[in-house]
Formats: structure tokens, C-alpha cells, sequence
């Protein structure tokens, strides 16, 4: 009888979704993920990386900068994930055709500030002026229409809007004097500040759901390989944790990926952003009704889309059934 009792006992742990099932002697299969910019909106991807969170199910991750084209190589092929994708261009993307979809989500406000030289006193003051984004069609892009219609400004008719590459690159372009104001994230935000920058505005004041560290994979993936998506979001659930509760490692790994060593800016940083990221990463189909629906002026598609249509729930669903979360983070 005890032979047998241990036997079940075994099989039980090897078959419990909490157990990663890698052999240490198998070698490591490299992931591939986009990333829009080195921003702490993946700061939560970065820290498993180095905490080896990916590594427990034979992962090797390993990201790419794509800007603004972060969906596209998503759609594309050229990874098998993208972090931090957005309720603004996953929704485009499936409205255009695109086969992917919305599994997680680390953070679910409009994260993003926009600065400017000290002579531009006010968002208004911008008529007639280039704002600066990462790129066009990007969250960056979405965020900055919407503040500028807030303040009773239209698009690309009373404020030009350019896209620069990246978030990093936006503070260099307002430098160079190539845009008066640009919309960034931390760091960069914070670097821009130190710099002398003003903040013009900021876009969680806007009040509305937005899904901006969202995690995208193709729908042919989850039918295939969905086992790997599943262990992925695990993954990052394990670094978001220790985002939230290791400050100092959090920090050394933020060092490492922004390449920013003044620790002062990158502190302020991380207290900013480290309230907003999300124990039980849903993507909210709230965050994508309120984009859709300022998407529809842009994008007619949008009106009567579904917001369910771009989200697929049962990754989190089952992580969060399995008693993972709460034995990640305690009770």
C-alpha cells in the first residue's frame, strides 16, 4: 500500500501545472519576443529573464526592439510572442485581418506622459507645432491623439504628429529641436524630466482603460503549442511578483536593460510604474471597449467590433484555477 501511495504522490507532482517539467540536462529552446521599446511597461519580461523564471520551463528568451512594428512582426513570424502590445493595436491588427490575440496584461492605464521645452506653457500651445511618438499607429500615437482632442485640438491638422523610432528616441528628437513636445514612458519620461522638460500632460488623467503591457501571440499558437503560451505567462507572472517585492534586484535589472545607471531617475521610475502592474494579468475587454471606441473615428470597423473578439481569457483562467498565482504571491 505504500509503494502504491507514493507511486500516485509522484505522478500527481508531475502532472501538477505548479511543477515546471524540464530536464536540466535538455538543452534550452530559444523564444523570440518582440518588444516596442526597453521601457519599464516590460519591465516584468526583463526580471524574469534574469531571474531565470523562463529558463524552469527549457526557455531561452531572448527580445527584440520593433517600435511601432512590434504587431507586425508578431503577425509576421519572426517571434512567437510580443509584450506590450496594446488594446489599440491588437484590435487594429485583427480588424485588418491579423490572427492574434490578447492573452495577458501587466498594466491596464494609459501610461504615458508628454513633455516639451519650458517656453511651451500648455498643451494648446502646441497648435501649429510636431509632437513626437514612437511611432504611428503605436500606443504612443493613440495616446497623444487622445490628449490633444481633450484639449480641443485635432490631429494632423492643428499639431502635426511624427513618428521617431522609439520612446528613447523621442527624447533625443525633442534635443535636437526635431519636435516641440513628445509623448514618452519611464524611464524615459523621467529622463526627459531631468533634462529640463516639462510635463504637458498626463494621460492617465484621461480616464479611460487601456491595455498597454499586454501580451499577443497568433490564435494558431494557442491550438498548437499551448503549453508554451501557458508556461510563458506563468513566467511572467513570476517576474511582475518580483518587480513588485525585490526592489534592489528589480533595479539592478533595470540598469542592465535601459542601460540608464543613474539610479535616482530609474528609482523614481520603478515607484511610479510598480502600483499599476496587475496581480492577475487579465486583459481587460473594458480597456478594449473604451480604445475601440475612441478608435472609431480612425478605424470604422471599430464601432461594431466585439471587444471578446481580441482577448482570450482561458490562459489566465487556468493559471489563476490552478493555484499558481496565490502560490507565487502567498496568500
Amino acid at each position: 500500500m505504500k509503494r502504491w501511495t507514493i507511486l500516485i504522490s509522484l505522478t500527481t507532482l508531475l502532472l501538477s501545472p505548479l511543477t515546471p517539467i524540464f530536464s536540466a540536462d535538455a538543452p534550452l529552446k530559444i523564444i523570440n519576443v518582440a518588444v516596442p521599446a526597453v521601457s519599464l511597461l516590460q519591465a516584468p519580461l526583463f526580471v524574469a529573464m534574469d531571474a531565470g523564471a523562463f529558463k524552469k520551463y527549457g526557455m531561452e528568451v531572448r527580445y527584440i526592439r520593433t517600435g511601432a512594428r512590434t504587431i507586425q512582426a508578431l503577425v509576421g513570424g519572426s517571434v512567437q510572442f510580443a509584450q506590450g502590445v496594446s488594446s489599440r493595436t491588437v484590435p487594429s491588427a485583427v480588424l485588418g485581418g491579423a490572427d492574434t490575440v490578447l492573452i495577458a496584461n501587466f498594466s491596464d492605464k494609459l501610461l504615458f506622459t508628454m513633455h516639451s521645452a519650458p517656453e511651451i506653457k500648455s498643451i494648446r500651445d502646441l497648435k501649429g507645432k510636431v509632437v513626437g511618438v514612437s511611432g504611428i499607429g503605436g500606443s504612443t500615437d493613440f495616446a497623444t491623439r487622445l490628449a490633444l482632442r481633450e484639449n480641443g485640438l485635432i490631429p494632423d491638422k492643428d499639431v502635426a504628429i511624427r513618428g521617431v523610432g522609439g520612446v528613447p528616441e523621442t527624447v533625443a528628437a525633442l534635443q535636437a529641436k526635431i519636435v516641440h513636445a513628445g509623448t514618452l514612458s519611464p524611464p524615459s519620461s523621467f529622463v526627459a524630466q531631468k533634462a529640463g522638460y516639462k510635463m504637458l500632460f498626463d494621460m492617465t488623467t484621461l480616464g479611460i482603460d487601456y491595455i498597454s503591457s499586454g501580451l499577443g501571440v497568433k490564435k494558431g499558437a494557442l491550438v498548437s503549442n499551448r503549453e508554451q503560451a501557458k508556461q510563458f505567462v506563468m513566467a511572467l507572472i513570476e517576474g511582475a511578483k518580483i518587480l513588485q517585492t525585490d526592489e534592489e534586484f528589480s533595479l539592478r535589472v533595470l540598469t542592465k536593460h535601459t542601460r540608464i545607471s543613474d539610479r535616482e531617475l530609474l528609482k523614481q521610475s520603478y515607484d511610479y510604474i510598480k502600483p499599476y502592474f496587475l496581480r492577475v494579468p487579465y486583459p481587460s475587454t473594458r480597456a478594449i471597449k473604451d480604445t475601440l471606441d475612441a478608435l472609431v473615428g480612425e478605424i470604422p470597423k471599430a464601432k461594431d467590433a466585439d471587444p471578446k473578439e481580441f482577448v482570450d481569457l482561458s490562459i489566465v483562467k487556468e493559471i489563476e484555477a490552478s493555484g499558481y498565482i496565490e502560490k507565487v504571491y502567498g496568500k
